[in-house]
């Protein structure tokens, strides 16, 4: 019997499906415009160098209220994680229609904030464990022992710790010199010393020329007034003696 003739399997191109599904989901909003997807800037590699890479992105992407944050992550999770796979950033900004600069503007503005977020919480989270160590490190009195063992004092609390709590707790104050500020949550914030110096005003260009014409050119002193010079009389009575002399009278 004749060995079966070998038949490749024929590949699948899994990209190419994963783009045209999600082409057509973009072409039901936008029947009348061409998909120009290819065309959009490449962000993708910037996203990579965040700290925790994409999956961070999207988490603060996810967190961020603006409309546009809103629809690209909407799209995304619109799409089957099997299509995701093979599918851009850069192909789901096109197909949102906030494109990619657009995109990495919003995942940098949501990485701050949400950073932003994480941090006063983990601030707030441990007022009370900091507070608690501060206070113990300021009040705790070690014994002092002789030479047989016996307790014959103790030492006071750690002296920064006293100095620390005092500040944060506004009982001591700051003193003056260089200073670190301290943000008191228990008493009156300071109110910002605002800046009184006049706002710059627009000069024009020809504003500016004319200033500089006054720079460079000499003060000319205005001429005195005089009366006008009629020189017409003069000149008949020139012509009327040079013709006496002429004629010898």
């Amino acid at each position: 019997m004749p060995p079966a003739k070998f038949k490749p399997t024929k590949k699948t191109d899994r990209k190419g499906e994963a783009l045209a599904r999600l082409r057509r989901k973009w072409q039901e909003e936008n029947p009348d415009e061409e998909w120009e997807a290819e065309k959009e800037p490449k962000v993708s590699k910037m996203f990579r160098a965040v700290e925790g890479g994409m999956p961070a992105v999207l988490e603060a992407l996810r967190a961020h209220d603006a409309d546009d944050a809103q629809e690209f992550i909407a799209l995304y999770d619109a799409t089957s994680p099997s299509d995701r796979k093979f599918l851009s950033l850069e192909d789901f900004a096109y197909a949102s229609g906030i494109g990619s600069l657009r995109l990495a503007e919003l995942a940098q503005t949501a990485l701050y904030l949400y950073a932003s977020a994480q941090t006063k919480l983990l601030i707030s989270s441990s007022m009370v464990k900091v507070t608690s160590s501060i206070v113990k490190a300021a009040t705790d009195q070690v014994p002092i022992l002789d030479g047989n063992g016996m307790t014959v004092g103790r030492t006071n609390g750690d002296v920064k710790a006293m100095e620390l709590f005092g500040r944060i707790s506004g009982i001591a104050p700051v003193p003056k010199g260089a200073q670190i500020a301290i943000q008191n949550n228990y008493g009156e914030r300071a109110t910002p010393e605002r800046d009184e110096r006049p706002a710059l005003s627009w000069r024009s260009a020809e504003d500016r020329l004319k200033e500089f014409q006054d720079m460079t050119e000499p003060k000319r002193l205005p001429s005195p007034e005089s009366k006008p010079f009629v020189i017409g009389g003069h000149i008949d009575r020139l012509q009327e003696e040079t013709v006496e002399i002429l004629r010898g009278e």
